[in-house]
């Protein structure tokens, strides 16, 4: 029996992966074999893969991972092998990928052998909020609406990352400090955009508690790389496509300033930026020089 987990969403095709060795174990026994192979880095191991059963059990559950990725040798060997273990009764093989083109190479021929093939995608906003809710639930933490806000706006639909702040909040952690902390960097970053040397105030409150002028500058860019991603949307006439991941008002923040800023207007704040990441990580200007001349030059004109 072939089973195939693919698609960007890692995350919840791991949790799917272990549903299934839970369950096989749960049905063989403790004693069933389970084996688990990267396939990408160690093809050779693959070759041994359903030849021996367990001593203690006939039943055993293969998990390969990355096979898509694999030497063409070994991806021309599982692809021999898929209609055997296809049929059989006392071996189950998961294939796990990450993002994959389902219907191409060895992909495709596991699609067609496996009894099940189940794709994760990337959560859309409304499966990004029902699955905070769920995950809330069970950690037993409740989240406010402006709480899930928050945590969308800053990780989008990086389940990991989400994840990871919902035990931290289940260990007591507020999530109102992040919002007054993100409210903080969003005046610098918004007003670098708008008016560059309006930004001084707010980088010096920022750096006065203690945030590295390193962190500032990728704050900087993650800020000026949605602006551009909205700017392209914007006048494509795609912002809904290219903005599916995105908080709502984050989107609706940058459009109305995309809508305001020339093509050479956002390519120059870009080129400054760089210039003044290289300043730092070379040396030739002292931290938190670069980011003061920075935000201190004249803004491009729109």
């Amino acid at each position: 029996m072939i089973y195939f987990l693919h698609g960007p969403d890692t995350y919840r095709s791991r949790q799917k992966l272990r549903e299934i060795a839970r369950e096989f174990q749960k049905k063989a026994g403790e004693s069933a074999g389970v084996v688990r192979v990267d396939a990408c880095e160690r093809p050779a191991a693959v070759y041994d893969l359903g030849r021996t059963a367990s001593l203690f059990s006939p039943k055993e559950l293969v998990v390969i991972e990355n096979a898509a990725a694999t030497d063409h040798a070994a991806q021309e060997y599982l692809a021999r092998r898929l209609k055997e273990w296809a049929t059989s009764r006392d071996l189950i093989v998961v294939f796990w990928e990450g993002e994959v083109k389902a219907k191409a190479g060895l992909a495709g021929a596991i699609v067609q052998a496996a009894r099940k093939s189940q794709e994760f995608k990337t959560l859309p906003l409304a499966g990004l909020s029902r699955w905070l809710d769920s995950a809330a639930a069970e950690r037993k933490i409740r989240l406010s609406a402006q709480d899930q806000e928050v945590l969308i706006a800053k990780y989008g639909p990086d389940l990991w990352a989400l994840s990871n702040e919902l035990d931290k909040v289940a260990a007591g952690w507020a999530i109102g400090d992040e919002v007054r902390e993100e409210e903080k960097m969003w005046s610098f970053t918004d007003a670098y955009v708008e008016h560059p040397r309006r930004a001084f105030r707010p980088l010096a409150h920022l750096l006065a508690s203690g945030y590295e002028p390193i962190y500032l500058l990728g704050a900087l860019a993650s800020s000026l790389r949605t602006l551009a991603l909205v700017w392209w949307g914007v006048r494509r006439g795609r912002l809904t496509t290219v903005t599916r991941s995105l908080h709502p008002f984050v989107v609706r923040k940058n459009a109305e300033v995309a809508k305001r800023v020339a093509a050479d207007s956002l390519r120059q704040l870009f080129e400054r930026l760089i210039t003044a990441d290289i300043e730092q990580k070379t040396g030739r200007l002292s931290p938190p020089l670069p980011l003061v001349k920075l935000v201190l030059r004249r803004r491009p004109p729109a």
